[in-house]
């Protein structure tokens, strides 16, 4: 299959054409990276939400445990796809109710890059900097133009993701090795993740 996103991602519902979501989103006032941010929640199930962020083209790597870290704009678009506005109190309530707010020490954490891989015509050999799982996803079922293709991986408490990045498009073929979860994002950033076992 070519990599244009996950299930879903062409099925992004038109302004007006909502459908029902439990989706949140508190006001962008959070500082970082020279930007106002939100979070993106949902106030039923992590699926529900994960699924939102695939039609808004979120990067799985926001996911921050039990929410998404959203620019301003992509909170305008959350709104604009049906997600509810909140106060952040209210967010934080309401995810507490349902049982999926995750105390800060139950958030995996920032990530670290471990590795870093410029285009060289060929795959990049991983073997060492990440679980053999993604070494075997990678170089079984993804298939880039390497002359143009980065690849980066970065950790952190709960998982390890591969990124592949290109802008001569990405695809993935065959059955990738179990546990592996793949996100594609606008067929350019593909992410691989394998949870870290322990």
């Amino acid at each position: 299959m070519y990599c244009r996103g996950n299930p879903g991602w062409n099925e992004k519902p038109l302004v007006g054409q909502h459908e029902v979501v439990t989706i949140l989103v508190d006001e962008a006032i959070w500082p970082w990276r020279g930007g106002r941010w939100a979070h993106l929640v949902s106030d039923q199930t992590i699926a529900e939400l994960h699924d939102f962020a695939v039609r808004l083209g979120l990067r799985r790597m926001s996911f921050q445990g039990d929410h998404y870290d959203v620019t301003a704009a992509a909170r305008s678009e959350a709104i604009a796809m049906g997600a509810e506005a909140v106060g952040g109190r209210d967010l934080v309530r309401r995810l507490r109710t349902a049982g999926l707010r995750l105390a800060a020490t139950e958030r995996p954490g920032h990530w670290e890059k471990t590795g870093l891989w410029p285009p060289v015509g060929v795959a990049p050999d991983l073997g060492g900097v990440v679980p053999d799982r993604l070494v075997e996803a990678l170089d079984g079922c993804v298939f880039a133009d390497w002359h143009s293709a980065s690849v980066a991986a970065y950790s952190r408490s709960s998982e390890v993701v591969v990124v592949v990045e290109s802008a001569g498009g990405l695809a993935v073929e065959g059955p990738l090795p179990v546990g592996v979860e793949v996100w594609c994002n606008h067929g350019r950033v593909l992410e691989l993740f394998v949870p870290v076992e322990g």
